[in-house]
């Protein structure tokens, strides 16, 4: 019995957290829960304790401390004891890796709260007509301000078989139709920008998120909402953001279905503010891109 506690037990215990990291990483599933610049080390930790597994498969164990009845872990004085600190350890972990879901559902985004406002993203005050400097997802970060690489002497990408070659000092990626592939934060920091809305009001664009209802549409005039989650750091800070489209009839998918728009971005003022709406020329389901977060 003592050799199952001192050494089977804690082994499966080190074995089964790295078989699940490595997992998570290995099939992508780590993508719905950290950025990028931490998964590398969702490798590591599950590389580190399946060595430590091995150590401790291989190493005398001395189990003199929970041996005698003076020993200070009191759960560890019985079997029963063991068994239940072996299982707070395996049993929550396993579960929620086995039955975690794929993505979030439309309850979490109606309690997280939807984004329409660039503001609500902790962007600081600025003074009127300075345009933002951020890291759009569509943004070639060599043309921004303060870049190590000057725009001017960046050479640009040979462009791919199926994809237009942009116009020159253009930075804005296009399908080979000619749609401008936009982002949901794209839209959302444009209606914010004087600079930046030049580059998006009234073009043709291509649109990729998951459908929430809105109900501000009136007349023949349909409105729902494109959802991303934007994440910061991990799933605990994920927030989803959204922007409204404007389609001629109602879409038949369900909610947080994944949907592809094809039309033409607008930012109206409503209410006194300006907003981001896309006119909808067509609207399609369409598969999860492989990063379904936003950073």
């Amino acid at each position: 019995m003592n050799k199952l506690f001192d050494r089977w037990l804690p082994c499966a215990t080190l074995a089964t957290w790295s078989v699940i990291l490595i997992t998570f990483w290995s099939t992508g599933r780590i993508r719905d829960f950290l950025a990028p610049e931490f998964r590398p080390g969702v490798l590591i930790a599950g590389v580190i304790l399946g060595l430590m597994a091995l150590v401790f498969l291989f190493s005398n164990v001395d189990a003199a401390c929970c041996a005698t009845a003076n020993c200070g872990h009191s759960l560890s004085r019985r079997p029963s004891g063991r068994v239940l600190t072996f299982a707070i350890l395996l049993l929550p972990i396993t579960v929620a890796a086995t039955f975690s879901p794929e993505g979030y559902s439309s309850n979490v985004v109606k309690n997280r709260g939807v984004i329409m406002d660039a503001t609500q993203l902790g962007l600081g005050p600025r003074k009127a007509q300075e345009p933002l400097q951020l890291p759009l997802p569509t943004k070639d970060p060599t043309a921004l301000p303060g870049s190590d690489v000057e725009a001017n002497s960046a050479t640009p990408p040979a462009p791919s078989a199926d994809q237009q070659p942009p116009a020159p000092g253009d930075y804005l990626t296009r399908t080979p139709e000619g749609f401008i592939v936009a982002e949901v934060l794209d839209l959302l920091y444009a209606a914010q920008d004087n600079a930046l809305r030049k580059d998006f009001e009234g073009k043709a664009v291509q649109l990729v998120g998951q459908l929430m209802p809105d109900t501000s549409g009136t007349g023949t005039v349909h409105r729902f909402k494109v959802v991303r989650m934007f994440m910061t750091c991990c799933a605990a800070d994920a927030r989803p953001v959204a922007t409204l489209v404007e389609a001629a009839e109602k879409p038949a998918a369900a909610e947080m279905t994944w949907v592809k728009i094809t039309g033409t971005s607008t930012f109206p003022i409503e209410n006194g503010r300006r907003i981001a709406v896309v006119k909808a020329d067509k609207v399609e389901a369409t598969s999860p891109p492989e990063e379904s977060m936003l950073y």
